[in-house]
């Protein structure tokens, strides 16, 4: 079994980014040359092994949930055909597709076709792939009655949300990562393939963000808005505490966490119309560069006490960064949006990962739904909750942890 990378020290919250996050922008508004010769037929490498280009697979995280975004995503909702099963049957066939599914992102992610794929070349190029699986509520129940907290869904009824079937909850989220759209493409296809006769796709949300080319690493994004989007997200150990918690026991499960998956709906059109006052105010933010109405740079504290020279708030209290705010480490979010535009209807995909969804995401969702002046032109009409699974050792599959904590091994 690999050995864990450390942990960082419960000290690190309290210093460095993690700070300045308490002021962030939390509700969401706001790869190196081509080689060949990687999935030749009878390769023999450990489809595991990581280089240049290529995500590992292997570890106590899956890969997708701390790396900085790629450029483009996909997030796949599958359910388990019923047919006439009992809950083993379904138990049993659930753990079938964990198992597949982990076979599958071992070679996908090193550049290596699936077992009888059709297309192998098409996984060659060094795109950084990467695929994160989670499981609902139910089908973690499914595995042990007592894994799944109640903070696993579903999710209180918010006021603004106007929510479509087809973009709810799945029995199982697939988030698939990549710079290159081509090798994106074919991994799903891959997956759906294998998939086909033993589960139903739910929805296939694609969503895309800056090419890597164009932003430093790690740095926020525009979102459809033209706002800056993501400013003062956690990085390094603060995002890994706001993800995973201090210990193995402040999550769901050990080395486990929570998605939600929300897609929110933009009329790009109305806000059009809004000036760039108009917009400055909504957000709280200048459009120009992310900076607070209450400072001058894009990393300056946001300031709710600020007032201007007639003495008003710089920062409206319903301004969507005030409402926003977090309230408490605990509220801290690790944000790994993307855009969709499909046809005139454009959006967000907002994936927030974080410890725990009852105290982390819903205090400050409910803010939001309250009085947010963005909910104007923002239309949440998807969601959706995951518990994300822990990473694995090498010979585990994905999903085994729970399997054996529920004395189903």
């Amino acid at each position: 079994m690999t050995n864990p990378a450390p942990r960082p020290s419960r000290r690190v919250v309290l210093t460095g980014s993690a700070a300045a996050a308490l002021g962030g922008l939390v509700g969401g508004f706001g790869i190196g040359q081509i080689t060949t010769g990687r999935a030749e037929a009878g390769n023999t490498t450990d489809p595991a092994a990581p280089s240049a280009g290529y995500r590992g697979f292997h570890g106590r995280h899956q890969a997708g949930i701390l790396d900085d975004a790629q450029a483009h995503a996909v997030f796949l909702g599958i359910d388990l055909v019923p047919g006439d099963l009992d809950a083993s049957g379904q138990r049993e066939r659930l753990r079938s597709i964990l198992k597949l599914l982990t076979e599958d992102a071992q070679r996908l992610m090193s550049g290596q076709g699936v077992l009888a794929d059709t297309e192998p070349e098409m996984a060659v190029m060094p795109a950084n792939l990467t695929l994160t699986v989670g499981l609902s509520r139910t089908m973690i129940e499914l595995i042990g009655d007592s894994l799944a907290p109640d903070s696993l869904g579903p999710l209180p009824d918010f006021g603004i949300d106007e929510l479509r079937e087809e973009y709810g909850q799945s029995d199982v989220i697939i988030q698939l990562c990549a710079e290159d759209p081509t090798v994106l493409a074919h991994a799903v296809r891959a997956l759906r393939k294998n998939l086909r006769s033993i589960t139903t796709v739910k929805f296939e949300q694609r969503g895309f963000t800056h090419a890597t080319s164009s932003r430093p690493a790690g740095s926020p994004f525009r979102n459809l808005f033209g706002q800056v989007d993501g400013i003062n997200n956690p990085v390094g150990g603060n995002r890994e505490i706001a993800v995973f918690g201090f210990e193995p026991g402040d999550t769901w499960f050990p080395d486990a966490t929570t998605l939600v998956l929300r897609r929110i709906s933009m009329d790009l059109d109305s806000w059009d119309e809004v000036d760039r006052p108009g917009r400055d105010f909504a957000l709280g933010r200048r459009q120009t560069d992310g900076s607070p109405l209450s400072g001058n740079q894009v990393q300056d504290p946001v300031d709710l006490n600020a007032v201007n020279e007639m003495g008003l708030p710089r920062i409206s209290a319903h301004a969507h960064v005030a409402r926003a705010m977090p309230h408490g480490a605990q509220e801290v979010l690790w944000r790994r949006g993307y855009s969709y535009l499909d046809g005139s209807n454009a959006g967000l995909l907002f994936a927030s990962y974080q410890r725990d969804v009852a105290e982390s995401f819903i205090p400050v969702q409910s803010r939001l739904a309250e009085l947010d002046a963005l909910n104007e032109w923002t239309t949440p009409i998807g969601s959706a909750v995951y518990g994300i699974l822990p990473g694995v050792a090498e010979g585990m599959y994905l999903g085994q942890q729970l399997f054996e904590a529920a004395g189903r091994s």
